[in-house]
């Protein structure tokens, strides 16, 4: 379903689990996840404030570690996206290409900080793990300057604006979706975005990470 956030483009759909091979996958993220809770290569060096987290950006080819098997996704994904692709009404058939680009897991009082991804057009997020009641979903940040205008000159405002209504989300600072597990979430690749602190949950935050690009 394409939905609009700050005015962007955000097209969220649900994967049918029976379709690619979960369980494992799953099972190879956790075990990573045991031998390493902040696998951040991503950041190495890095002099500010780093995220905390478990992923391998950066660090694909680490021994230490399991390689993943995607293939069962792959085809999954790429009808996924075409359908997306289609849904923007381009003026010309188009081709692209797209990766996985990382993951990432998380449990307890562990975040992503703010980013975007600057080598693509579009990115998508699967929520392969993710348990709604505790879990945090991905917030997006509204980098448009009226945002400050209209949250910090315009209060009064919030007592007429609906916080749970997309079609508000322009007034505030960041949104959220309502996010389930196997949900795939697909935007501008420019839309920034962070992962908050999330909470005490038995079960781990895992997701996979997408960059599509236009040919």
């Amino acid at each position: 379903m394409m939905k609009q956030v700050f005015g962007f483009p955000v097209y969220i759909t649900n994967i049918d689990e029976k379709l690619y091979n979960k369980k494992e996958i799953i099972k190879d993220i956790g075990c990573n996840f045991k031998k390493d809770k902040t696998r951040n290569s991503w950041e190495n060096g890095n002099q500010y404030k780093k995220s905390n987290l478990h992923h391998n950006y950066g660090d694909y080819n680490n021994k230490n570690f399991k390689q993943l098997n995607y293939q069962s996704l792959i085809p999954v994904y790429e009808k996924k996206i075409t359908d997306f692709l289609n849904s923007l009404h381009f003026t010309k058939p188009v081709n692209f290409k797209f990766n996985i680009v990382n993951y990432t897991c998380m449990t307890s009082s562990q975040y992503m900080k703010s980013h975007y991804h600057p080598d693509t057009d579009f990115t998508a997020v699967h929520y392969l793990s993710f348990d709604n009641k505790f879990h945090k979903p991905t917030l997006f940040e509204n980098t448009n300057h009226f945002s400050e205008y209209t949250t910090k000159l315009r209060p009064h405002l919030n007592n007429l604006f609906d916080k749970n209504d997309l079609q508000h989300s322009w007034y505030y600072d960041c949104w959220s979706f309502d996010t389930k597990e196997d949900d795939l979430c697909i935007t501008p690749a420019f839309l920034f975005h962070s992962v908050p602190n999330q909470n005490l949950s038995k079960k781990l935050r895992i997701t996979i990470v997408l960059n599509i690009t236009i040919e």
